[in-house]
């Protein structure tokens, strides 16, 4: 198992999370996860059973990332990175085009180049 996991964390259209989990040369998707305190103490084991010292990103482009960030941020070991809108323009170019990215509409593709974001940045 690698020294270190990366995890991407978006909302997919019904308002739900969903987790990339980039470990070694695979990758992960989770079931959707509400967000309420039992779903996210779900989110939470999720991550927690599945990765060693995680790195995650998120967008925290709504309120309910805050309340998302004070979940993840009690994970053993964890760093979490937030990454802006422009942030995400600014890095997607150097993804590599062979990549094969789910479609961003449903939160999958997104949570994916989150987790790509976390492997590539220090």
């Amino acid at each position: 198992m690698p020294d270190r996991s990366y995890v991407g964390i978006d909302r997919n259209e019904n308002n739900e999370w969903v987790v990339a989990l980039w470990i070694g040369d695979k990758v992960f998707l989770s079931r959707p996860f509400k967000n309420t305190p039992g779903q996210l103490a779900d989110l939470v084991r999720f991550i927690s059973e599945h990765c060693v010292r995680p790195k995650i990103c998120l967008n925290p482009t709504s309120p309910a990332a805050l309340k998302l960030i004070k979940f993840v941020g009690g994970i053993p070991d964890a760093e979490v990175l937030m990454m802006s809108a422009a942030g995400l323009r600014m890095h997607r170019s150097w993804l590599p085009k062979q990549a094969n990215i789910p479609a961003p509409e449903d939160g999958t593709g997104h949570a994916f180049i989150l987790a790509r974001y976390a492997e590539r940045i220090m």
